[in-house]
């Protein structure tokens, strides 16, 4: 596999999933980028993939239908890549991260958990990983390193959204709101003073203040990685969390689910080994898939607590988009987002760092920032509010 710095000549990127709610709008922006010298788009669907590469119709971008069942068409593709950027869904990851390994080529995702095994394949093989591009996890990553460059110390980190979308408007969606939101997901967690602590599902409500029209909402601990790969890089962090909220009628919905135990990974006798989520998302597709809503956004904010010369300062990080997406708002801020780190990691390569890196190590927040805002697409602002250390106390609480 090659490795690429801004000297060398432009590297080639394998979008898998590129027709996908998300795939599609990385594979629109790559496909802009003049870092990048040629994408091969891959999926399933032929008729998805034939719309995009001809609303593409660049000489530098193929398409090619591709089932990921078929190991060695997938391999045959990677054969000359430079980065794999992996947009399926999370479920799928084991045996995407697989088929990089075995090509020996870099790769990126939206969100995963890789193993402890995982991770030193990932080192074994000699290539560069990171798991969670997107605005949360990826772009969350990124501004917490960027704060921390100009403050002295970061002490909380609160990282926020506001997902207004139907339950299952893609598959790959589906996966996501139910990993986050079933009540036995074992990696929902928090972290606070030295240790990480399990949530229920909907557990940790907290009031945060997003930009109109969306305003003060509850918000609700969820399953990402930033609680657990933060605190590792910045080892002064006393608490850490990511918590969401959604429509209202979805979470009463979900309640309903986890009440029952309809979202429990526990296996059906009789079903051949599905268990009961299986079960629950083969019904919910079926009945609700690719039907969306209005309002539809997906708005991310981080809230970082430090200090800096000697003040306690509360900067808060805003990321919105247009209302005007309307329906395509989750799948494009999210593309958008991930395109700029598989911009910036098919351009960098490898470097000195080998396996399985976060976003928060790997990426120059100033580089990772100037390149979304060159793009124009998405309004990245921030502000920083200087507050005494007895506001602090008076707002902390056992899950904050």
């Amino acid at each position: 596999m090659s490795t690429f710095d801004s000297q060398q000549s432009r590297p080639r990127v394998v979008v898998l999933g590129a027709a996908g709610e998300v795939g599609a709008w990385i594979s629109r922006d790559l496909a802009e980028c003049a870092d990048i010298g040629s994408l091969l788009l891959l999926d399933v669907d032929k008729k998805r993939l034939d719309a995009l590469v001809e609303e593409l119709h660049g000489g530098h971008v193929e398409g090619r239908v591709v089932d990921l069942a078929d190991r060695a068409a997938v391999l045959d593709a990677l054969s000359d890549a430079d980065l794999l950027m992996n947009c399926t869904s999370l479920t799928l990851f084991d045996k995407v991260i697989d088929l990089a390994l075995a090509a020996g080529v870099n790769y990126a995702d939206l969100i995963s958990e890789p193993t402890e095994a995982q991770r030193r394949a990932a080192a074994e093989a000699g290539i560069t990983a990171v798991s969670g591009l997107g605005s949360s996890p990826g772009l969350s990553n990124v501004l917490v390193s960027h704060a921390h460059r100009e403050f002295t110390t970061v002490e909380e980190v609160h990282i926020q959204g506001v997902t207004w979308r139907a339950i299952a408007p893609s598959p790959g969606l589906l996966d996501t709101v139910l990993w986050e939101l079933a009540d036995d997901t074992a990696t929902r967690q928090y972290f606070q003073n030295g240790r990480y602590h399990w949530a229920a599902s909907m557990d940790g409500s907290r009031v945060a203040e997003f930009p109109e029209p969306v305003g003060k909402q509850h918000v609700y601990f969820v399953s990402h990685t930033e609680p657990r790969t933060l605190p590792k890089h910045f080892p002064e962090l006393k608490f850490c969390a990511m918590r969401v909220t959604w429509p209202v009628e979805l979470m009463n919905d979900i309640r309903v689910l986890n009440k029952y135990g309809l979202l429990d990974s526990v296996e059906l006798p009789g079903m051949g080994g599905a268990t009961a989520i299986d079960a629950t998302r083969a019904r919910i597709w079926q009945k609700w898939g690719g039907i969306r809503t209005d309002p539809c956004l997906l708005f991310t904010q981080v809230e970082i607590l430090g200090t800096q010369d000697g003040r306690t300062v509360r900067r808060i990080y805003n990321l919105t988009h247009s209302l005007e997406w309307g329906d395509t708002a989750t799948g494009r801020q999210t593309g958008i987002c991930a395109a700029v780190g598989a911009q910036l990691l098919a351009k960098h390569g490898s470097g000195p760092r080998r396996g399985f890196v976060d976003p928060e190590v790997y990426y120059d927040p100033a580089e990772f920032i100037a390149q979304l805002q060159k793009r124009g697409t998405l309004e990245l602002t921030w502000s920083d509010t200087e507050v005494s250390v007895e506001a602090v106390e008076r707002e902390a609480n056992p899950a904050r």
